[in-house]
């Protein structure tokens, strides 16, 4: 056994003499932490945008003669090594201070945060002796997510040279399955803190219109000013220099915009450019000078202060703590301005809404960019730019395919990198809150900004298009616009080299008969090679809204006797979407992203691919080809698509299970009377299913109404004394039953019908009397029901439901009256109304036991 150590100095002479045995110099290879540069000095200090609370010292070792950073905490014993919860690790100030890995941990994130690195390698080492040792190395790659623990790597061989490095770094890199767990992380972040944010300026009575640009300017002022060769020539603001001055030019609006003018100045932004940054910053910002006075602490910010501040202080602050310090764009797709302006947008639908401003998801650009092959060598067009979301996921792979082609921070891949950002993006955005917004996002990656231009798309001279030479389009149009705004496509497709590839995120009726203008034009000069139908709730909470991604190849005439169109369902992408705008997985989404690409990329041969997960899919039900019409209205899954509307025994538990977790929960609410309709049912079961079925005409066995409309205001009446109804929306969040009233009208629909929301085309049974929103059709049986057969009609309505999304709404009546739905039948060839009551009270029976055994447990 070795010898005992017994000071921490121990256990860092160990590591100094490993290093040096490995032929490492110190002074020179390594430093300890007083000889560190004057650059790692900024990025761990509070000035650089950490602000340091322990209060202790800085690593015991560093190496910078590497591409990124290695730092190193030792601690005296291995119990010292880590502190870890099934959480990951504690960052609370007794850990980052007693533990080695904490410590390191916690100083690489401080690094990162002061924007003066991506990435870092964090090293902890904690031992007894020589013999017992122990080394965790982490990658550290974000100030707020958790570093990646690399655990084939104990030991420090790895640090000998750059080429045992450079072999080591292959093996850091993150996964496509990693970075997208991060995006969504970081999403869900940006919309936390954004929700709270956008809170503290209602409360401050900051407009609506006003609140997305007041953040974009702040963000901007926190940045440094730094000269050509990377020198800082300023600091980025702080809350600490806005001192709460109350003469005109020392006031804090005017500190804010001073040196926004000057960073934009310093970095060369055009001038037509920065003035109309500037003007929009200076509107929501300094004009008024009332934001300047010393103001009462709100609540969101209270612990930040000792005393009260101004507003533009509080705001400036809590961006500066909650959102500045925490922005992750070490994955580039996340479009941080597009997630606050949509958070805000849910306070304000007169708005964005009106405009049909929808902005896409940062893991659908992601993928679209993905799906279209964008490379370092692509030249990226969006023309109707909005956030930049597009321009800033394209410019994120670009560089990433730079780095992998040269070699990360390599001559080339840096020239390369600058050339991408100057010359390779191309936005065209009219409205001016969306173009500072784009700009602000492009500047905020090291800018991209170059060609974004504040212009009318269709009237920009033909020759900005021809010498930028476009090989990608990427669009998502507004929704408003006329043809749903696929003129924007056909444009764009028109003004592009030939053989390139477009694809657009449009609504699905769009491509089923609202666009057949421009969709017929289009058709005649370029190809149509795909279409992926996109999850209803995609756009919630801002939009309700069902989607399609439509591929084409520029400049080859669409075949229609040869030219196959691969159509896709990604309705189920693993995800599940809420009205406040949380995300929860609920099916492999992660993996179902990855798979879509080869589902894109191979068809039903995907499944031989080793990386695709194919316990996840059935791929002839998600995958066909098929020749489409001139047309132009039968771009959508469901047209080619031939389902047997037969449910499952799958499908029917599944829907019952559904309908008695929203029935339990009204029954915790006092709003649903235990005792119901389900006595008096045969209760001889059926083992076996009816040896046939049979499909019934469904104009035979029901009628379609349209329902008198109402808003929700007018029936804000509860009296739990009285009879209560629902009041019904189209979405499908309750089973549509957005809220409850006991209000009563003489338009008030039966109970014992059905709602039919012509958003998602969900069918609902309705138990009880209720009232709807707009968009909303009444379905009434023409036979008689209980809550048994209810259930069973329920869900096989609802297999009409890919027929029903697949046409214009206006058409839904119709095609609904047109169709049949499968029903087991008797001997007489009538519906078997026996075996559906007792297939139902089986299937209800068996969940409940399961509600039973899991209360009688836990009551237990």
């Amino acid at each position: 056994m070795g010898k005992k150590f017994k000071l921490e100095s121990d256990v860092d002479d160990f590591v100094k003499n490993k290093l040096i045995s490995l032929g490492l110099e110190k002074l020179k290879d390594f430093n300890e932490e007083s000889a560190m540069s004057d650059y790692m000095k900024e990025s761990l200090k509070g000035s650089a945008k950490t602000k340091e609370k322990t209060g202790f010292g800085k690593p015991d070792f560093h190496i910078e003669k590497y591409d990124i950073p290695v730092i190193f905490e030792n601690k005296l014993g291995t119990k010292y090594h880590i502190s870890e919860t099934k959480a990951g690790l504690k960052l609370d100030f007794k850990s980052i201070k007693g533990y080695a890995v904490n410590g390191a941990v916690y100083y690489a994130q401080n690094m990162i945060a002061s924007k003066k690195y991506t990435e870092v390698i964090a090293i902890g080492i904690a031992g007894d002796d020589k013999e017992n040792i122990q080394i965790s190395i982490y990658y550290v790659f974000s100030a707020s997510i958790p570093p990646k623990l690399l655990d084939s790597y104990n030991k420090l061989d790895f640090l000998q040279n750059k080429a045992t490095f450079g072999e080591f770094y292959k093996d850091i890199i993150i996964t496509e399955k990693e970075k997208h767990k991060i995006l969504i992380k970081s999403q869900a972040d940006i919309i936390r803190h954004s929700t709270k944010l956008n809170k503290l300026m209602n409360n401050h009575n900051v407009s609506v219109e006003q609140r997305v640009v007041y953040v974009s300017g702040m963000l901007l002022a926190m940045q440094d000013v730094v000269d050509e060769d990377g020198n800082i020539i300023d600091v980025g603001l702080t809350p600490d220099e806005l001192k709460g001055i109350q003469t005109e030019q020392r006031r804090d609006g005017i500190i804010i915009i001073n040196h926004l003018e000057q960073y934009l100045s310093q970095k060369r932004i055009p001038e037509d450019k920065k003035r109309i940054m500037l003007d929009s910053f200076r509107m929501s910002i300094s004009l008024d000078a009332d934001r300047d006075h010393l103001t009462e602490l709100d609540k969101n910010v209270s612990k930040l202060f000792k005393e009260n501040v101004s507003v533009n202080k509080q705001i400036f602050t809590y961006l500066y703590e909650y959102i500045y310090k925490t922005i992750d764009l070490s994955q580039g797709a996340l479009d941080i301005m597009a997630e606050m302006y949509s958070t805000f947008l849910k306070y304000a639908l007169s708005d964005g809404a009106s405009l049909g401003k929808v902005l896409t998801p940062p893991y659908v650009t992601t993928l679209m960019t993905k799906i279209l092959d964008v490379n370092k060598d692509s030249r990226v067009m969006d023309l109707a730019t909005g956030s930049a979301s597009f321009l800033v996921a394209s410019m994120s792979q670009m560089i990433d395919d730079a780095n992998y082609i040269y070699g990360k921070k390599t001559s080339k891949a840096n020239k390369k990198i600058e050339e991408i950002k100057k010359e390779q993006l191309l936005g065209i955005e009219v409205d001016v809150k969306m173009y500072t917004l784009a700009t602000t996002n492009m500047i905020l990656r090291g800018d991209g900004s170059s060609k974004i231009k504040k212009a009318d798309t269709f009237k920009e001279p033909k020759s900005l298009f021809s010498e930028f030479k476009a090989n990608i389009l990427l669009l998502n149009p507004p929704f408003s616009y006329e043809e749903n705004g696929m003129p924007f496509f056909g444009f764009g497709l028109n003004n592009m080299e030939k053989g390139g590839l477009g694809a657009v995120i449009i609504q699905d009726s769009a491509g089923s008969g609202k666009a057949t203008s421009t969709n017929k034009k289009i058709l005649a000069k370029h190809k149509m090679i795909a279409s992926i139908k996109m999850p209803i709730d995609l756009f919630k909470p801002n939009a309700g809204v069902q989607t399609s991604i439509y591929i084409f190849e520029s400049g080859t005439p669409h075949d229609f006797k040869h030219d196959l169109v691969k159509f896709i369902n990604f309705t189920n992408d693993g995800y599940k979407r809420t009205d406040r705008g949380g995300i929860n997985e609920i099916d492999n989404p992660v993996e179902r992203y990855s798979d879509i690409y080869y589902i894109f990329k191979m068809g039903t041969n995907a499944i031989k691919s080793p990386e695709f997960h194919k316990n996840l899919w059935d791929i002839d039900k998600v995958y066909v080809e098929d020749l489409i019409s001139k047309n132009g209205n039968d771009w959508n899954f469901e047209k080619h698509y031939v389902s047997v509307m037969i449910p499952t025994e799958e499908d029917f538990i599944k829907d019952t299970e559904a309908y008695l977790s929203w029935e339990i929960d009204l029954i915790l609410k006092g709003q649903r009377n235990i005792s119901c309709d389900r006595k008096n049912i045969n209760s001889t079961l059926l083992k076996n299913k009816p040896s046939k079925t049979k499909a019934f005409p469904i104009s035979e066995l029901f009628k379609i109404e349209h329902t008198p409309s109402f808003n929700k205001n007018s029936l804000n009446v509860i009296d739990i004394e009285e009879e209560i109804f629902d009041y019904v929306t189209r979405t499908s969040e309750d089973r549509g039953a957005s809220q409850t009233t006991s209000y009563v009208n003489d338009n008030i629909n039966d109970n014992n019908t059905y709602s039919l929301g012509l958003l998602q085309m969900d069918f609902f049974f309705r138990e009880r009397r209720w009232y709807a929103g707009q968009f909303v059709r009444k379905i009434t049986p023409l036979f008689e029901i209980n809550h048994y057969i209810a259930l069973y009609i329920e869900t096989s309505l609802n297999a009409l439901k890919p027929s029903l999304l697949s046409v214009l709404v206006r058409d839904v009546d119709k095609i609904f009256l047109n169709s049949v739905i499968h029903l087991p039948t008797n001997d007489e060839g009538e519906p078997d109304w026996v075996y559906i009551q007792n297939f139902m009270r089986e299937i209800e029976k068996t969940a409940l036991l399961k509600v039973n055994d899991y209360l009688h447990m836990n009551i237990e």
